[in-house]
């Protein structure tokens, strides 16, 4: 099951922001992932990453992740949900 990472920058003031893009997640993968981890950082950076690999980087791309963006860039990398078998 893959880990999502949200590195952000602590003097920044980027925690909320990285506390409602973690609270989205959780709300979609949930219990797809292993788990998702909170990483505070400095210079600016905030960096969302699936199992070590960089998903988004607000320093390519100079803004924060649009929540449907986000999510539709994890699931891209994680796969399609997994569907249970009743039985």
């Amino acid at each position: 099951m893959p880990e999502v990472l949200i590195r952000y920058c602590l003097p920044c003031r980027y925690q909320p922001q990285a506390l409602q893009d973690a609270d989205a997640i959780l709300k979609e993968f949930g219990p797809e992932l292993s788990g998702l981890r909170l990483v505070p950082g400095d210079h600016g950076v905030y960096d969302v990453e699936v199992d070590g690999q960089v998903v988004f980087s607000m320093d390519r791309v100079m803004r924060f992740p649009e929540r449907g963006e986000l999510i539709q860039t994890i699931r891209n990398r994680i796969g399609p949900r997994k569907t249970r078998k009743k039985g």
